[in-house]
């Protein structure tokens, strides 16, 4: 069975509101399952021991936390509580992490994910659109297309 495990975002900023740190959670979850694949989380990932050094919590006591609290918010709170980082601190660390890991990635996949992105925006924008306005004019329009063959 091919191993379909895929992390969020790396500038996803929904645990505790600092960037990396929701895929870091998924990938201590997925290391402690042992699902993980070809990902490293902690000690072997760059991008994990910058954000694990900011927190001041090594690799092992963040799984313990990730996988024993489940609610991403709860863990935020636990986070925030744990590392003591004022909000600059935090928007300091994740204007450096975002220009770090777009300095990382290469410019064309960084643009093809951008429209990939936007793409994905687009067409959940028509479909919504499409839903909401075609579904109450189709159903008069096969109506009166019905009544008039008769």
């Amino acid at each position: 069975m091919q191993n379909t495990f895929r992390p969020r975002d790396m500038l996803n900023k929904e645990v505790a509101g600092i960037c990396g740190v929701a895929r870091m959670t998924d990938k201590a979850r997925a290391a402690h399952t042992g699902e993980i694949g070809s990902y490293k989380y902690g000690a072997d990932s760059e991008q994990d021991t910058t954000i694990l050094y900011f927190l001041g919590i090594s690799a092992d006591v963040f799984r313990e936390a990730a996988v024993r609290i489940d609610n991403d918010v709860k863990l935020g709170e636990w986070i925030l509580d744990y590392c003591e980082r004022s909000s600059t601190e935090i928007s300091t660390f994740n204007r450096e992490l975002r220009y770090w890991w777009e300095s990382k990635m290469p410019r064309v996949g960084f643009s093809k994910r951008r429209r990939e992105l936007a793409l994905e925006r687009k067409n959940r924008f028509f479909l919504w659109y499409y839903f909401t306005n075609c579904f109450w004019y189709y159903p008069v329009y096969w109506f009166q297309k019905s009544f008039l063959r008769w």
